[in-house]
């Protein structure tokens, strides 16, 4: 607490903060022995108005002193007369630096959820107008656009339980593959590295991963076609020595269906837009789409700059 009279010279001063002059130094000086010119005039501007006016006035400010940054509130209150004439004025210093560090790290996370939420809504939006694209009629529309929201919002929730980090390949593709084939599947397996996909590659790889299951259940491996789904996980140096990862995901047919099936729902419609160009533009990633005699193959080369090498050993 620091007591001053109305021409702002300190007369008493006690429990000042531990990086402030000592209580002893500070009377009879004034306000600029404790801040820097520009905070001093913006504290004595503050103090006299509560001298003219009468009221109080909470002022926060920031202390540059000494290589040290500090944030304190002023309890600025007139102390008056029986008359109630303004005779001096009390200062009360408190120590809000944990305060002010907790305000930043909130506006800097409503930032970042401001910034990811207009990405996802336009995500949402691309997703509704290729769907809408591809649809056969209304009821067609909303079963399918439904469930990519629904494996958008199963990406999601590993990304945010994750403090926005980003999500373990296999844990997404178990987050996919689930809801449509069981916790269980017999004919899928995922072997290789298990990497941290950062936020971005987690939200598109899912839908990737969506897309393909829902292709091999309705005419691949998974589905009429019988067989085997193998997706391989393998990180390793460029030509230029850069790492990159690279994702595979092989069907193996039993039985292979119509050539001219598999390849033109490669090409059209949504599923086509998300696998060739989509997802390979969103992570700049390169990529193989192709059907062969009795294989169907989906590769993505995904730069390092979307992931986070984390290897594990291969799982069933």
């Amino acid at each position: 607490m620091m007591y001053q009279d109305t021409d702002l010279t300190i007369r008493y001063a006690a429990n000042l903060p531990g990086n402030w002059p000592l209580d002893t130094d500070l009377e009879g000086a004034s306000d600029d022995r404790i801040f820097n010119a520009q905070q001093a005039a913006k504290v004595l501007s503050a103090k006299q108005q509560v001298i003219q006016t009468g009221e109080t006035i909470k002022l926060e400010i920031l202390r540059d002193a000494d290589h040290e940054r500090h944030w304190f509130m002023l309890h600025i209150d007139p102390d008056t007369d029986a008359d109630g004439t303004v005779i001096g004025i009390f200062t009360t210093i408190l120590d809000i630096d944990d305060i002010k560090y907790r305000e930043t790290v909130l506006k800097t996370l409503l930032r970042e959820l401001s910034h990811r939420s207009k990405n996802l809504l336009a995500i949402i939006q691309s997703v509704a107008s290729q769907t809408a694209r591809s649809s056969q009629g209304l009821n067609d529309f909303l079963f399918a656009f439904r469930n990519r929201v629904q494996s958008m919002a199963q990406s999601q929730d590993l990304v945010t339980a994750s403090d926005w980090r980003g999500a373990e390949l296999f844990a997404l593709t178990q987050s996919q593959l689930q809801p449509l084939v069981g916790k269980n599947a017999p004919r899928f397996t995922i072997t290789g590295d298990d990497p941290y996909l950062f936020p971005n590659a987690a939200l598109h790889l899912g839908l990737a991963l969506h897309e393909l299951t829902v292709d091999s259940l309705a005419r691949g491996a998974l589905g009429p076609a019988g067989g085997k789904v193998e997706l391989e996980a393998s990180e390793h140096l460029n030509d230029q020595q850069v790492p990159e990862l690279t994702l595979t995901w092989t069907e193996t047919f039993a039985t292979p269906p119509a050539e001219t099936e598999i390849q033109t729902n490669h090409k059209n419609g949504f599923s086509g837009a998300v696998l060739g160009r989509i997802v390979p533009q969103a992570l700049s990633a390169g990529v193989r789409h192709e059907t062969s005699g009795n294989k169907m193959i989906y590769q993505l080369v995904i730069p390092e700059s979307q992931y986070e090498a984390e290897t594990r050993h291969a799982r069933p």
